[in-house]
C-alpha cells in the first residue's frame, strides 16, 4: 500500500522504486521489506493511464475504448501481485529469511557482484523537453527525500575545546589554548597541530568566530554524507568538520564524517528543508508550492489530453483501416518488445501507456494488443532502477532492482503465454469499459478507490495493530465482512432483486453495449461485424 501511494502521489513508477533502491542501498531498510513496496510500485504506475483515459469522456464508446485500455494494465498487475505477494509472504514466514524472489534475485545478485560498477542511464528525451518548462513553476530537491529516508545522526559531546574557534568546555583554559597556539605557530608539534589548526583558526576569527560552536557534533554515515553535499552547496560549505576544530582525542566517528552541528544541519536542511528548490513556487514553502503545483499540473495535463486526443483523431483517423489491420496481424511477443523498447527509450512506462490509452479509445490499437504493450513497458521500466543500482554496486540494491524486473517477467509468464490465462485481465477491463461508458463518474471513482481509499483503509488497519493488536483485529475484520457482504449481493444479490452487478448495469445494456463496440470497430476496420468478431476471437485465442 505505500508502493501505490508513493508512485500515485509522484506519478512515476521510477522515482519511487529509485527512492526504494537508494533506501536499500543505505541499509534503510531489508530487501524482504522492500519487495512489497515494489509490487506496490508496480500497481500503482497505471494511474497516470487512468487519468489519461479521462480525457475521451466525450465520446460513450471512446471513453470506452480507452478505459478498457488503461485498466488492463492496471487488473494485469493487481493479478501478478495476487499470486507473488501472498508466496512471497508466506515463504518468508517459513524460513524468517525471505520468499521465492528474494532467494533468486539474492543468487543472481552474488554472481553478478563481482564486475565493477556500470554508468548512469542516458537522460530520457521526455525529460529533457519538459525540465525546462517544470522548472519555470518548481524543482524539487530530491535530495533532502533521500536523506528523510535515513536516520538523523545523533549529537554528541566533545571532550574540549579551545577558545578563538569554538567556545571553551569544561576542562580547557584560555592558557591551554595559548599555548596551543605558541605551539603551533613556533613549532611542528603533532598534538599542537591537532589541537588547533592555526589556518582554520585564523580563518574563523577572521569570518565570526562567535558562529562557529563546538559544543556538540554529529557522525553522518557516507550515505547521508553524500546528500548533505547535494541538498545545499551554500549550507554544506558552511559545515566545520571536527578534525579542523578539534583534538583527535574529543571525537570519534570510525569511517564516518564528523562535522560540527552536523544533527543541526539535519534538522535545519532536511526534517525543515523546502523540498521546492526552484521555481516560482518555491517561495511559497513545500506544501503550498505542491498543493499550487498539482492543481497547474492537473489544467495543464487536461489541456494537454484534450489537444492529444484531437491531435491523434486528425493523424490517425484518414488512415486508420491501415493501421487497425496492421496492429491485428502484429505478433504479441514482437509487441511486447516494442513496449519495453519505447519505455527504455523515455524511461517512463506511464508515459508508454498514456500514449497507448488514446490511440486504444479512437480504435486504432485493439485492446487484445494494448496487453502485450503494456506488459512490455512494465519490464522496461525496470531498467532505469537496474542500471541506477549497478552504478553503485551494493548488494541490497542491485538485488531489489533485480527483484523489480523479475516480478514483471514472472507476471508475463503467468498471464500472458497461456491464452486462458491472458483472458482474465481482458475480460475485466472489458467490463469496466463497459461501466464508465454508461457511467461516466466510473473513472474518477475507480481512481479515488483502487488508488486512494484501500491503500489508505488499509495503512489505517496496520497502524491499528501498532497501537492495539485487538483494535486492529477488529477493524480487519469490520472490513472483512463489508467486503464479504458487498462481493455477496454484487455476485447473487439479496432476494428477488438479482445480483447487485446487473443491477448497477443490467444484462440488456450490456449486450447492446457490445454490440456497438462491434459495430463500431467493424466500421474503422473496413468489414462486416460478423468478419470482425472472427477476427476478434482469432486474436484472443491465438498465439498472434
Amino acid at each position: 500500500m505505500v508502493g501505490i501511494l508513493a508512485t500515485v502521489l509522484v506519478q512515476s513508477s521510477s522515482t519511487s522504486t529509485s527512492i526504494v533502491v537508494a533506501m536499500v542501498s543505505s541499509d534503510a531498510i531489508a530487501v524482504r521489506n522492500a519487495i512489497p513496496i515494489i509490487m506496490g510500485a508496480n500497481v500503482g504506475t497505471s494511474v497516470t493511464a487512468t487519468i489519461v483515459s479521462m480525457g475521451q469522456s466525450g465520446n460513450r464508446l471512446d471513453l470506452e475504448r480507452s478505459f478498457a485500455g488503461a485498466t488492463v494494465h492496471h487488473v494485469f498487475n493487481l493479478l501478478t501481485v495476487g499470486v507473488l505477494l501472498p508466496l512471497e509472504w508466506i515463504v518468508s514466514l517459513a524460513n524468517g529469511k525471505g520468499g521465492p524472489i528474494y532467494w533468486l534475485t539474492y543468487e543472481i545478485t552474488k554472481g553478478f557482484m563481482g564486475g565493477e560498477g556500470g554508468q548512469k542511464l542516458f537522460k530520457s528525451p521526455i525529460k529533457v523537453l519538459t525540465t525546462p518548462v517544470v522548472d519555470i513553476f518548481l524543482k524539487s530537491n530530491k535530495y533532502i527525500i533521500y536523506a528523510q529516508t535515513l536516520d538523523r545522526p545523533a549529537a554528541q559531546k566533545p571532550e574540549g575545546v579551545c577558545e578563538g574557534i569554538c567556545n571553551p568546555m569544561s576542562g580547557v583554559t584560555s592558557a591551554n589554548c595559548t599555548q596551543a597556539r605558541r605551539l603551533t605557530s613556533s613549532s611542528g608539534d603533532d598534538y599542537a597541530r591537532a589541537l588547533l589548526s592555526k589556518r582554520r583558526l585564523e580563518e574563523a576569527e577572521a569570518k565570526a568566530p562567535s558562529q562557529v560552536d563546538c559544543s556538540e557534533y554529529a557522525c553522518v554515515s557516507p550515505d547521508l554524507n553524500k546528500n548533505y553535499k547535494k541538498i545545499s552547496k551554500k549550507a554544506y560549505a558552511a559545515l566545520v568538520k571536527c578534525e579542523d576544530a578539534l583534538p583527535k582525542s574529543a571525537f570519534e566517528c570510525g569511517d564516518d564524517s564528523c562535522y560540527l552541528g552536523g544533527s543541526k544541519y539535519y534538522d535545519d536542511q532536511v526534517t525543515n528543508g523546502n523540498m521546492i528548490s526552484k521555481g516560482f513556487l518555491s517561495g511559497a514553502g513545500a506544501e503550498a508550492g505542491g498543493i499550487i503545483g498539482a492543481l497547474i499540473s492537473l489544467l495543464m495535463l487536461s489541456i494537454g489530453l484534450i489537444g492529444l486526443s484531437k491531435s491523434l483523431q486528425r493523424v490517425f483517423m484518414g488512415k486508420a483501416k491501415a493501421l487497425v489491420k496492421y496492429s491485428t496481424k502484429l505478433n504479441d511477443y514482437v509487441a511486447i518488445c516494442a513496449g519495453l523498447g519505447l519505455t527504455i527509450i523515455v524511461q517512463s512506462s506511464s508515459v508508454t501507456t498514456s500514449v497507448l490509452v488514446p490511440l486504444c479509445g479512437i480504435g486504432v490499437i485493439p485492446l487484445k494488443k494494448i496487453l502485450p504493450m503494456t506488459v512490455g513497458a512494465n519490464i522496461g521500466t525496470t531498467c532505469t532502477a537496474l542500471i541506477s543500482a549497478f552504478v553503485d554496486l551494493k548488494f541490497g540494491g542491485v538485488q531489489i532492482a533485480i527483484a523489480h524486473f523479475f516480478f514483471n517477467v514472472l507476471g508475463m509468464l503467468m498471464f500472458f503465454p497461456v491464452p486462458y490465462m491472458r483472458a482474465i485481465p481482458l475480460a475485466s477491463a472489458r467490463l469496466l469499459g463497459q461501466y464508465a461508458s454508461y457511467y461516466r463518474v466510473v473513472p474518477g471513482l475507480y481512481i479515488l478507490v483502487c488508488f486512494l481509499g484501500i491503500p489508505g483503509i488499509m495503512l489505517c488497519i496496520a497502524l491499528a495493530f501498532y497501537s492495539s493488536i485487538a483494535l486492529g483485529v477488529i477493524l480487519l475484520l469490520v472490513i472483512i465482512g463489508v467486503f464479504a457482504v458487498f462481493e455477496y449481493w454484487w455476485l447473487k444479490g439479496f432476494g428477488k432483486a438479482g445480483p447487485g452487478c446487473f443491477r448497477v448495469l443490467p444484462a440488456e445494456d450490456r449486450e447492446r453495449a457490445r454490440k456497438e463496440l462491434v459495430a463500431s470497430n467493424a466500421k474503422m476496420m473496413g468489414v462486416s461485424e460478423e468478419e470482425y468478431v472472427k477476427i476478434a476471437e482469432s486474436l484472443t485465442w491465438s498465439g498472434n
